[in-house]
């Protein structure tokens, strides 16, 4: 078994030193624009990570996609395992009692014409496992939404061992308005392809696919996507991509995605694009007008300076904007963000504010993981924290004050009943409402105590905790820990104080 996985590991090697010469030899138009190859930080990061493989055709008259995938998973939970568990989101879109949009808070904006069904229907699931040969696998859908498939393994996974789970699929896309679903003519692909989940404190993560917040944690890994769709559609999607097209009328779209947590598209006939690139990442902005793309691109430049320079270099090759009809503001993803329409049509600073928070979440998701359904605060208060930066680095100190008291200030003088605080569960809160003003808003107030208490350094600390966590998932212990390090004090009760106290007014 030894041989076997060494055997493998040389092949992933070379697998990942194949990616960086795939935007030389695939063909592109002379007039676009094209990503340069993956920088040295994220091929190193890329290296001996698990990989996974899609093949997928977009069928936009039956709201459906074919989907082969093919996962190659490493065990690295420690122990022997005899399970390998992985998440069918778009499962939970199958009926009104387990759909995250059919809440009653969001049910009218999501289902404007009614409830639509969307799923994921597997037609088969192989597994191969050490020098066994192929074969069909025994796997179950446990929750009540059929999300959680656990795949059942005939034989001992040996730490360290590598399996094979290829399995092919139909995703049906709900008409929704929502980060999986279609509404305006923009298709919208967001936790839709099948995914593994990590393994922490002795488990299998299975958390609910809440409809507060972005409930889901995922693990670096390096995506190879082909999607085919009629000619006349635009493909966006998480890495950089090639495209070619096939004689019948369709284009085939590849991308490479090294050191990715997910992998999201969006699909349109609408899409109006505007791109450019800086210091060697191409940045795309597709909108259903020129003036909302070009809204979105020249805000995604400035705040990738801005962050690049206060927290360090943005990894990946591209940073991709695309307009969808969202209940929320915005939906954050490797390399691409979803940015709501109404947040574009928005009068005043809000569509700026929109895209600078959601960019900063590639540094404080995308690249630095953490737990999106038990510390939300660790993503979205340090976006919110990053906001500010931005607007100061733009509009100037006086402008970041005035910013900070509507968004955190505020936020630390409005009663909440409910009791929760911004180191609640996601599925404490109730509503959408409610958890920004507490998460986004009273979160943001601790970063903000913090870098008062840190005479204005936290980015300092902010600089050292993406570099030493850069594509892991951190939690709060490593947070508190790297801090404690960087200071030389421990800070643990201010954030005790404002994460964990209920404050009711």
């Amino acid at each position: 078994m030894a041989k076997r996985s060494w055997r493998i590991g040389i092949i992933a090697g070379a697998l990942v030193a194949v990616t960086a010469l795939v935007w030389i030899l695939l063909p592109r138009p002379q007039a676009t624009l094209s990503p340069d190859p993956p920088g040295a930080a994220l091929m190193a990061a890329s290296q001996g990570l698990d990989t996974i493989t899609i093949d997928a055709a977009f069928h936009p008259v039956s709201r459906s996609v074919d989907v082969t995938q093919v996962c190659v998973l490493q065990n690295r939970t420690g122990v022997t395992q005899r399970l390998a568990v992985l998440r069918a989101y778009p499962n939970a879109f199958s009926s009104e009692d387990t759909s995250p949009a059919a809440t009653d808070e969001l049910y009218d904006v999501c289902y404007p014409d009614g409830f639509s069904a969307g799923k994921l229907s597997f037609s088969y699931v192989m597994l191969q496992m050490a020098d066994s040969a192929e074969d069909y696998a025994s796997y179950s859908l446990t929750d009540d939404a059929h999300t959680v498939m656990r795949v059942s393994l005939p034989a001992d996974w040996q730490p360290g061992e590598n399996i094979t789970l290829r399995m092919a699929y139909t995703l049906t896309v709900p008409e929704a308005v929502y980060r999986y679903g279609v509404n305006g003519g923009v298709w919208a692909l967001g936790n839709a392809f099948v995914i593994p989940s990590p393994w922490q404190d002795g488990d299998y993560r299975a958390d609910d696919y809440s409809s507060i917040g972005d409930p889901f944690i995922s693990e670096c890994r390096n995506y190879t996507v082909r999607l085919t769709a009629p000619k006349d559609y635009t493909v966006a999607g998480t890495g950089a991509s090639a495209q070619a097209e096939t004689a019948d009328g369709q284009t085939v779209t590849t991308f490479t995605a090294p050191a990715a947590r997910d992998f999201a598209l969006c699909v349109s006939t609408a899409y109006r694009e505007k791109a450019a690139k800086q210091n060697g990442v191409l940045v795309r902005a597709l909108a259903l007008t020129d003036a909302n793309a070009q809204k979105m691109l020249d805000t995604a430049l400035r705040a990738l300076a801005c962050y690049g320079e206060r927290y360090g270099a943005y990894p990946y090759q591209t940073y991709t904007l695309c307009e969808v009809s969202l209940p929320i503001d915005a939906a954050e993803y490797p390399a691409l963000s979803m940015i709501a329409s109404a947040k574009l049509a928005a009068q005043g600073d809000t569509p700026e504010q929109t895209v600078a928070l959601q960019t900063a979440h590639q540094w404080w998701y995308a690249v630095v993981g953490s737990d999106g359904f038990n510390q939300a605060w660790q993503d979205e208060a340090l976006s919110q924290f990053s906001l500010l930066d931005y607007w100061e680095t733009y509009r100037g100190a006086s402008a970041r004050a005035d910013l900070q008291y509507s968004l955190a200030d505020t936020a630390m003088l409005v009663t909440v009943p409910q009791g929760v605080t911004p180191g609640s569960p996601v599925d404490y809160f109730g509503d959408l409402s409610e958890y920004r003003l507490v998460v986004y808003g009273r979160g943001a107030a601790a970063m903000c105590a913090l870098n008062t208490a840190l005479n204005g350094a936290l980015d300092d600390f902010l600089k050292n905790y993406y570099d030493t966590c850069a594509f892991r998932l951190a939690t709060r212990a490593d947070f508190e820990t790297l801090l404690k390090t960087h200071t030389g004090e421990d800070w643990s009760p201010l954030l005790t104080d404002y994460l964990d106290t209920n404050l009711s007014n």
